[in-house]
């Protein structure tokens, strides 16, 4: 009984160890603060094989703000909040309600995924994108009303999302001009109203105007946002 007791305590703490030895290999700030962010996500129902990925991508050059990273899982329900801001920085990880498009399915769950690179299909671009410089106003979002409980949100604002693969490095251009933007069919008044499902955008990623202000400034600046089918590999929908 000792014996087994003693393994499985072996076992736990090679697994601790191998994680912490895993997180401290990311060329990115606040090593230390790693470990609890992983752990975090995890609880938190992140898709974790994606967000090492992310975690990964976010080393490179080209994200000049390193100490937050975001992950997207379209692939749950829209209702679940399954937009995870992994903050280095503060050692926590925060998770937002996020839409899909009118072309990755119904207003409940995404189910559809290839295609995303074509004109007008009204699809989130699936992978590795960059935030603009800033977040800045854009006269539509301004300010959003919940058609439901009346409560209006102002002086909102909206960030560029530029695509960094070349399967969807267009999305950056004004033809497949893609942000993240506030919207009345995220609001809490929405949820109440639709068995706590979201509405749909044409591609973008559209939140709760609630918090969205605080996402897309803490975002803007050159971060990663990695948007994923589950753990499943981009290339498997390209």
């Amino acid at each position: 009984m000792l014996f087994r007791i003693a393994v499985s305590a072996f076992l736990i703490a090679g697994a601790f160890h191998a994680s912490v030895a895993e997180a401290a290999n990311y060329r990115l700030p606040y090593p230390q603060n790693h470990e609890r962010v992983l752990q975090q996500a995890k609880a938190l129902g992140a898709p974790m094989q994606a967000v090492h990925r992310a975690l990964k991508e976010a080393e490179r050059r080209e994200y000049t703000k390193k100490d937050v990273v975001s992950v997207f899982d379209i692939s749950q329900p829209s209702r679940n909040k399954r937009f995870y801001l992994l903050d280095l920085k503060a050692g926590k990880v925060l998770n937002f309600h996020v839409s899909h498009g009118y072309g990755n399915g119904d207003h409940h769950r995404a189910w559809k995924f290839k295609g995303f690179q074509k004109d007008g299909v009204y699809m989130v671009p699936l992978g590795a994108l960059r935030t603009g410089d800033k977040a800045y106003y854009l006269d539509q979002y301004v300010v959003i009303k919940d058609r439901y409980n009346g409560k209006a949100y102002r002086d909102l604002v909206v960030v560029d999302l530029i695509g960094m693969k070349p399967y969807n490095n267009r999305f950056h251009r004004y033809d497949l001009w893609a942000i993240m933007h506030p919207s009345w069919y995220v609001t809490e008044g929405y949820r109440a109203n639709n068995n706590g499902g979201l509405g749909r955008s044409k591609g973008c990623l559209a939140m709760d105007p609630a918090t969205s202000n605080f996402v897309f400034r803490r975002v803007a600046g050159g971060s990663l946002i990695y948007v994923t089918v589950g753990n499943d590999p981009i290339e498997k929908y390209l």
